[in-house]
């Protein structure tokens, strides 16, 4: 089998650096945990990772120190602990809290590896050449199929209305007319929530009219600002709950009140006492994403 074929891969928020685990355990941590996901998943170990190995994961200058906070903060468990998600895997060992929930597990990847294995002896491997002429011919399906205008009594969207979305469909503005052309501003989040999702290991969805409709009206009528929808999505996204939920803009624009108070009492209990800064240095295009939302 080619080396490029043994490799795997591992699945990382893009609100990664933002996470408040991540900020409470420090920059050298936070890189021990991204080093720890990438040595498990490279020597398929299921997210188990020897206490003796820690020092050459990472060239931080306190190692031990950092693993001790992924601990604390929860990233990281003993491997003797109390969490009931992750295994019991002895002292001498450290385990990467729900490794598995997230990144593909050791006997996965053997079957991945065992088909490939199986497809290129049958020759069925496409070249990158075919599969790009594939990918742009499902674009090109796809674009063909979402041009065409709906039949009178049908269906193409698999959500269905509330009656309060009727309400507002019936009242609804110009600039929401189906032949309006697209908003910066709507497209802006609804790309960013559509790889958010795709970055979580889930298929990239949709963007539909229907999506542009939700995430205008969240806008316009709810008054939130593209900066913070997009901080609302980032949040809910490291959330170990949220993250299951926030799938649409209608669920972001129904729970945006919730997300918001949660993220503000959780911000409140982090804060400590006496002048604030913000949690790490960033560029000021990026302040409104971190400190907009909570």
């Amino acid at each position: 089998m080619a080396e490029k074929d043994k490799r795997t891969y591992v699945k990382v928020h893009d609100g990664l650096p933002d996470h408040p685990k991540v900020i409470e355990a420090g920059g050298e941590a936070g890189w021990l945990y991204i080093c720890g996901l990438a040595y498990a998943s490279r020597q398929l170990t299921d997210g188990v990772i020897s206490r003796r190995l820690v020092p050459r994961l990472t060239d931080g200058s306190k190692p031990e120190a950092s693993a001790s906070a992924l601990v604390r903060v929860g990233l990281w468990h003993e491997g003797e602990h109390d969490c009931p998600n992750c295994p019991q895997v002895g002292a001498d060992n450290y385990v990467i809290h729900d490794y598995l929930e997230h990144q593909r597990s050791s006997a996965e990847v053997a079957d991945l590896r065992a088909k490939r294995s199986a497809a290129g002896q049958r020759g069925g491997k496409k070249s990158g050449e075919s599969r790009r002429a594939a990918s742009a011919g499902e674009a090109n399906a796809e674009a063909s199929a979402s041009a065409k205008p709906k039949q009178a009594g049908s269906k193409t969207e698999p959500e269905t209305e509330t009656e309060t979305e009727v309400k507002e469909k019936n009242s609804r503005t110009p600039a929401e007319s189906s032949d309006a052309p697209p908003r910066h501003d709507v497209e802006r989040v609804c790309k960013h929530l559509a790889t958010v999702i795709e970055n979580g290991g889930d298929k990239r969805p949709r963007i539909t009219a229907k999506w542009r409709t939700d995430m205008r009206r969240l806008i316009d009528i709810d008054h939130v600002t593209p900066d913070q929808a997009i901080a609302a999505i980032n949040w809910a996204h490291a959330s170990d709950f949220w993250n299951a939920h926030i799938l649409t803009p209608a669920k972001l624009r129904e729970k945006y009140p919730t997300l918001r108070r949660q993220a503000t009492t959780e911000q409140r209990k982090q804060r400590p006492a006496g002048p604030q800064t913000a949690p790490r240095d960033i560029p000021d295009e990026e302040l409104p994403d971190v400190l907009s939302f909570g």
